[in-house]
């Protein structure tokens, strides 16, 4: 039975596997539902598919094949299967079970070390690009990352980060940032279907882009949050060069006692520990300012069933074009607000969409479900940073691995001694430095405090030590001790 929503799921596999296979397969899909996220773009898709003979080999079906759904040029989800699954069961008969997810999770794929010293976020992603240029699957173009360059500069020391890590990483630094990997407007691949492209910019909670009338919508469920309510923020910090340190700000309508006066809450504070990338005092302030903006008005948490939306003019939008890190405008829901507004306002009857899912039946049915919000997501945010640095810590588990950051001064203390040596020789020791630094120093400083030596110097650095040698002055015994200084 074909969509009766019209859209065409296009399966494909591309080079080097031979032949290439392209196939339409929409006329046997008996279920369809798929999802967009902020962050994230393209999230994942699952459907039936009642084949002939569903045993038969499909490569275009298989691990790794990719799938594209348009209604016309437009691209609804575009990624690859990770869980195509023969199924036999008493229900649907037997039916292929396909399960795909959306092209950013090419990002996923190559956790590596990377270091930087006081470089911008677009500057390090375009490095991570570059080092993977041989294989990554996103496409090259790079014009929709960060397209206003923002002139923050950072010193993170990503080890074993992949590229959705650093990704979200970045984007939290700058502060109300999101990223997503959507379909490119021009590029296609081998089998003429739009590549996957990287997005990264601030988020705009307030423009329309869609808008649900009392009666396009099935049902609502609002609930303001006591857990998104704060006016004091705190964020400690650890700057590359000055140490450790904190920035506080708060509403400006709290008294100076922390009395609330006009703030519409009592004062509650939230202090967060940034001490995983080198920033500065500006830095911290930057994202401790985009939490307090996010947290100081009473939020609501909102989800929405539509059975039709509409563009900002009013006329019908198909439900399966609409995506998140857009704003939905729903006028009804204007009695949230203190004072009933003329247009759309954030947090009142407009809300930031952070996740669509699409889902079709048989029958024909089709239902669209957002998960809505009017500000930076920040406990998702961190949550899912919590699951980032968990699946990273599950790759290095077994090994121990401290890490020195850029930017930090390495001091340790360094000294051999030898006898019986010939005057004028050359004595050497390999000093280790006991951690792995972020990055090679640039020289090392030697401070002795006893010696018997002459031309003592530091050669062969690297990023776990150096090598430290001298010229013996006559014969007989010879020491040096001292410490040595890593510059970065």
């Amino acid at each position: 039975m074909a969509l009766r929503s019209g859209l065409s799921l296009y399966c494909y596999t591309l080079p080097p596997t031979a032949p290439q296979v392209v196939a339409e397969y929409a006329d046997v899909v008996e279920a369809l539902e798929f999802t967009t996220v902020a962050p994230g773009g393209f999230g994942d898709l699952a459907c039936i598919l009642k084949l002939s003979d569903a045993r038969i080999p499909r490569p275009e079906l298989g691990l790794f094949g990719r799938v594209c759904l348009r209604d016309g040029f437009f691209t609804c989800f575009s990624g690859e299967w990770h869980d195509p699954a023969l199924v036999l069961d008493g229900h649907q008969g037997d039916h292929v079970l396909m399960s795909a997810l959306g092209g950013g999770v090419a990002l996923r794929e190559d956790p590596d070390e990377s270091a930087y010293t006081t470089q911008t976020a677009q500057a390090i992603i375009a490095s991570e690009f570059s080092k993977r240029s041989a294989y990554l699957a996103i496409d090259p173009d790079q014009a929709l990352v960060l397209p206003t360059a923002p002139a923050a500069t950072f010193s993170p020391a990503y080890d074993g980060y992949n590229l959705e890590e650093i990704c979200h990483d970045l984007a939290f630094d700058l502060g109300d940032y999101t990223w997503e990997v959507w379909d490119h407007g021009k590029n296609t691949d081998a089998a003429g279907y739009p590549t996957w492209q990287l997005q990264m910019h601030a988020r705009d909670l307030s423009t329309t882009h869609y808008m649900a009338l009392g009666e396009d919508v099935m049902s609502w469920h609002v609930a303001p949050s006591a857990q998104r309510a704060y006016n004091v923020v705190e964020v400690a910090y650890v700057d590359p060069v000055l140490g450790p340190g904190k920035v506080s700000v708060a509403d400006s309508r709290l008294a100076g006692s922390g009395a609330q006066n006009n703030a519409p809450f009592r004062r509650r504070k939230l202090r967060r520990a940034l001490g995983r990338v080198p920033l500065t005092s500006a830095q911290a302030t930057t994202i401790a300012q985009a939490w307090l903006q996010a947290y100081q008005n009473v939020t609501n948490k909102v989800e929405v069933v539509l059975r039709a939306v509409r563009d900002v003019n009013g006329l019908a939008v198909p439900l399966h074009q609409v995506r998140a890190d857009r704003n939905l405008f729903v006028p009804e829901l204007a009695v949230r607000g203190q004072t009933l507004p003329v247009g759309a306002a954030p947090g009142i009857n407009q809300f930031y969409i952070v996740e669509t899912a699409y889902r079709e039946t048989a029958n024909g049915e089709v239902t669209l479900t957002l998960q809505l919000d009017n500000y930076a997501d920040r406990a998702g945010s961190l949550l899912a940073q919590l699951k980032l640095a968990y699946d990273a810590a599950l790759r290095a588990r077994g090994t121990v691995r401290p890490t020195v950051g850029p930017g930090m001064i390495f001091v340790l203390p360094v000294g051999a001694a030898f006898s019986n040596q010939s005057a004028g020789a050359t004595v050497k020791v390999v000093c280790s430095f006991g951690v792995t630094l972020a990055k090679t120093p640039t020289s090392i400083t030697l401070n002795g405090t006893a010696s018997n030596a002459s031309s003592v110097s530091a050669t062969s650095i690297t990023q776990t030590g150096f090598t430290l040698q001298w010229t013996v002055p006559a014969a007989g015994a010879t020491s040096w001790v001292g410490t040595a200084t890593a510059n970065p």
